[in-house]
C-alpha cells in the first residue's frame, strides 16, 4: 500500500514537471531568444492576429506583444493590426493578410538601418521614418510581383483584381521588378503591377475618393 501511495506521488510529481517544462518552453517561443531580434511592438490589434515564430503559432495577439526579425504575422477576417517598430515607422495590416518581417536594423549614428518586409497577401500601409543621419537606410517591401523601395513616406499597397496597387501619399518609392521600374513621387500617385516579368504600369494620380476608399481596407473602423 505504502508502495503504491509512493508511485502515485512520484507520478503526480513528474507530471507537475513536465507541465512547468513545457509552459516554460512555450513561454520562451513566445519572445525573441536574442534582444538584438526585438524590432517592435504590436501598437493595436482587433480581431484574429497571428504570429508564427520559430515554428510556433502564437494564437490571439493583443497590442504590447512583441515583434521580432523573421516573425510571420497573419490576420483573418475582418482583422487589423498596426505594428509599431524600433525606428519610429509603423505598418498598418489589413484582413486575410500574411507578411513576414523580413530584417530589421535600427540606425547607430552612421550606420544605415533596415527595415525589409515580404508581403505574401493583403492590404497594408507602411509609415516609414525618415533616417536620421544614415541617408542610405534600406526601407523595402517584397511582393511577387515587384519591390516596392522607400525612405521617409507614406505608401499603401494591395492586390486589386489580378495586379498589385501601390499608391503614395506623402514622399516618394521605386516599384521595380524584372521587367521595369516608374518612380512614384507626388501626392495620390499611383502604379499597378501583373507580375515580376510585366513593368509596372505608367503612374496616374488617383482620385482623392478612390485613394481614401482604399485605406480602408487597413483602417480601424
Amino acid at each position: 500500500m505504502l508502495a503504491l501511495l509512493g508511485t502515485r506521488r512520484i507520478a503526480t510529481l513528474c507530471a507537475c514537471v513536465v507541465t512547468l517544462l513545457s509552459a516554460a518552453s512555450l513561454a520562451a517561443t513566445d519572445r525573441p531568444a536574442d534582444t538584438r531580434d526585438h524590432v517592435g511592438i504590436v501598437h493595436r490589434a482587433r480581431g484574429q492576429v497571428q504570429i508564427e515564430r520559430n515554428g510556433v503559432l502564437i494564437k490571439d495577439v493583443t497590442a504590447g506583444h512583441t515583434l521580432a526579425r523573421r516573425d510571420q504575422l497573419s490576420t483573418g477576417p475582418g482583422s487589423r493590426v498596426i505594428l509599431s517598430f524600433k525606428d519610429g515607422s509603423q505598418l498598418a495590416v489589413g484582413e486575410n493578410a500574411q507578411l513576414v518581417i523580413a530584417d530589421f536594423m535600427r540606425e547607430e549614428g552612421r550606420r544605415s538601418g533596415a527595415l525589409i518586409l515580404d508581403l505574401i497577401r493583403g492590404a497594408i500601409r507602411l509609415v516609414a521614418a525618415k533616417p536620421k543621419e544614415a541617408p542610405t537606410k534600406r526601407v523595402e517591401v517584397r511582393t511577387t510581383a515587384a519591390t516596392i523601395s522607400s525612405r521617409g513616406v507614406d505608401v499603401w499597397s494591395s492586390c486589386i483584381g489580378d495586379k498589385l496597387a501601390v499608391l503614395v501619399l506623402k514622399g516618394k518609392v521605386d516599384v521595380r521588378n524584372d521587367a521595369g521600374l516608374v518612380i512614384l513621387d507626388r501626392k495620390r500617385l499611383g502604379t499597378f503591377v501583373a507580375d515580376r516579368l510585366s513593368a509596372p504600369e505608367k503612374p496616374s494620380v488617383w482620385p482623392k475618393a478612390r485613394a481614401q476608399e482604399s485605406l480602408l481596407a487597413v483602417a480601424f473602423r
